[in-house]
């Protein structure tokens, strides 16, 4: 082939490949603020990751890959921890085994890209070049919404020095780790689509400057950060359940170019991401397929037969990975690792129903008229007991707000005086309250207001739900789903913040913005905002650090400090969002204090990382780690 035949091909390709590479761009990040959001993200990930484990449920995953890697489904060897029998394994069938195999299998192809990039150069000094080409990135980004090229000239020699102070002060990284750090990474680029898709949504609902805003309070005033680079399933549940809000709006939004077979489209593709997420956890999964089949049925355009079987189709294909691990481990397809186990209600709960339902097969007086039928209700009772169980779990969870109102308290209020409750050791207790974790949320008070003046529809039409409030709807379901399900369950130890409840961040950020208060305040105040934002951090964040070094004495009262300082931002941002004005004075206040209460969350996420959860000096920027090592407080 000569060269100029190679032109020509390579020409007549060209428009093929634009046009693939914008697709992808399109889906994964919308438009050019969703890549930089997106690329924001993995920088802030990448500054508070320490290759440590954290909870000791990371052995099991770290195992589960490591077996994975060399061929096998049970875990054969312990390469991580101090045995394989660690929190969350599962033995059957004389074998051990890990879960959430929805992660494990995802991260598989990272391992060999780790270990390749071992070959080539020293496993640090790889990562840190990657996070540097994603804040390069960040930059090139940046540089196209300013005037001349400042941003892209000084942010690229800024890019260069860190790069280089990092390389200089860098030591060998154990590359034993390479599973745990696969699952890392897979976990923390799956938390990176959090806030991407969270600005799609608020963007198309509203605007692109509150989506962006939204982002903000995501990522600054919650626990994102913190649990991102954590193999847990926590951040990969707050991905999924803001794709399926964005693929349920999508599925009601009629704009240029998009018939109802688009439309379709994204109906199934919400329930294929709830069929996804169940090889991941499955009783998670269950509740967001009852909540989004509540709200996703009775308000569809078209229920027709022919749209019913094609998302059925997609739903059952999504659930194949799920039903194949469970029938290579347990013969049943209803079945997963999780259930297996023997500690948790909801494992308990399976095997009783198990034995109680083959009893009652065999003894009862009709058995006779419905062996016939044995064949066919058989897999209806095993597709029901799921739900039925779960029923059970919601009941629960609602029983124990009358009859365990200080559990209830603890778990989103206040922690501090639970500390015997919370730590089983004995020890001090370091876990916050989902409004200490993040105290933004007491904003959602603003919704008293909002229903004190609503009218009841006065005609049909008006019964009608638009796209947006069929979102609503989603995600009040969901939000209310996800603490009815943990009620009765907490609070536990080792939460740190909240984790268990970790979908209502996200989902909350979400109800924020659409409270028309806080809405219209970030709106009109939203330099005041970024303005408290930034003052509470770098200035409040200074004398937090002062205060914690003079005065306090263990991780315990740090961590009991910053829950004070969280609540005592939170009491007047309840006060102002009970009032529900966002016009002149009160707007300006209720931006600072909205600014004021994401800062303090900041604060606490990057002490955490810092110097409460260390872990030994093992952030992966090893100037993350000389900062950790300048800063001992107690």
């Amino acid at each position: 082939m000569t060269e100029t035949e190679f032109v020509g091909r390579l020409r007549q390709r060209t428009p093929a490949l634009s046009t693939t590479r914008e697709t992808a761009y399109a889906v994964l990040f919308g438009d050019r603020l969703g890549l930089t959001v997106f690329l924001a993200t993995v920088v802030l990930f990448g500054l508070v990751w320490r290759t440590a484990f954290l909870i000791n449920d990371s052995y099991t995953l770290a195992n589960g890959l490591y077996s994975l890697s060399n061929g096998q489904l049970a875990m054969t060897e312990a390469a991580y921890g101090p045995g394989l029998e660690t929190p969350g394994a599962n033995r059957y069938g004389g074998q051990w085994y890990a879960r959430n195999y929805g992660v494990v299998v995802l991260s598989l192809p990272l391992v060999f890209v780790l270990d390749l990039l071992t070959t080539i150069v020293e496993l640090r000094i790889a990562l840190v070049a990657l996070w540097s080409l994603a804040l390069l990135a960040l930059v090139v980004q940046c540089s196209y919404y300013t005037d001349g090229d400042w941003v892209l000239y000084g942010g690229t020699i800024a890019v260069l020095g860190l790069f280089g102070l990092n390389v200089a002060l860098a030591q060998p990284l154990d590359a034993g780790r390479i599973h745990l750090y696969a699952l890392q990474l897979t976990h923390l680029l799956i938390a990176a689509f959090t806030p991407v898709v969270l600005y799609r949504l608020l963007s198309q609902i509203h605007t692109h400057r509150l989506g962006l805003l939204g982002i903000v309070m995501l990522t600054a005033g919650t626990p994102l950060a913190f649990w991102a680079s954590v193999p847990k399933r926590h951040a990969v549940t707050g991905t999924v359940v803001v794709c399926i809000a964005y693929c349920l709006y999508r599925s009601r939004k009629p704009t240029d170019g998009v018939v109802i077979t688009q439309q379709t489209t994204f109906r199934a593709l919400a329930y294929a991401l709830v069929g996804l997420y169940a090889w991941v956890h499955a009783p998670e999964a269950l509740l967001l397929c009852v909540a989004l089949a509540l709200v996703d049925i009775p308000t569809a355009p078209d229920n027709s037969p022919r749209t019913l079987v094609r998302i059925g189709v997609v739903f059952g294909l999504s659930l194949l990975p799920f039903i194949i691990t469970n029938i290579a481990i347990s013969g049943s397809p209803v079945k997963p690792p999780r259930l297996i186990s023997r500690g948790g209600s909801l494992g308990d709960s399976s095997a009783g129903s198990a034995s109680g339902g083959g009893g009652s097969g065999g003894s009862g007086g009709s058995g006779g008229l419905l062996t016939p039928l044995a064949p066919l209700l058989g897999p209806i009772e095993s597709g029901m007991r799921p739900l039925l169980l779960l029923a059970g779990e919601l009941v629960s969870g609602f029983k124990a707000l009358q009859q365990q109102p200080d559990d209830v308290y603890h778990a989103f209020v206040r922690s501090g005086s639970a500390s015997g409750a919370l730590d089983k050791t004995g020890e001090e207790s370091v876990n916050l309250s989902l409004l200490e974790s993040a105290p933004v949320l007491v904003a959602m008070v603003s919704t008293l207001p909002v229903i004190r003046r609503l009218r009841l529809p006065s005609s049909m039409a008006d019964r009608t739900l638009s796209a947006d409030r069929v979102v609503d709807a989603f995600v009040i379901a969901a939000f209310a789903g996800v603490v009815l399900l943990y009620n009765n369950r907490l609070p536990l130890h080792a939460q740190v913040t909240a984790r268990y409840l970790f979908p209502l961040y996200p989902l909350g950020v979400y109800l924020l913005v659409r409270l028309p208060a806080v809405r219209q305040t970030l709106a009109d105040h939203w330099r005041m905002f970024l303005w408290a934002v930034a003052g509470t951090v770098l200035i409040g964040g200074q004398l937090t650090l002062v205060f914690v070094a003079l005065t306090v004495n263990g991780i315990g009262e740090a961590f009991q400090l910053h829950a004070l300082l969280a609540l005592g931002v939170a009491v007047p941002l309840s006060i102002w969002a009970l009032c529900g004005r966002s016009r002149g004075r009160a707007g300006q206040v209720g931006a600072a204090l909205l600014g004021a209460a994401t800062g303090v969350a900041a604060v606490f996420l990057l002490l955490t990382t810092v110097e409460y959860y260390a872990l030994g000096d093992t952030h992966l920027l090893p100037m993350m780690r000389a900062l950790g090592e300048l800063l001992t407080l107690y």
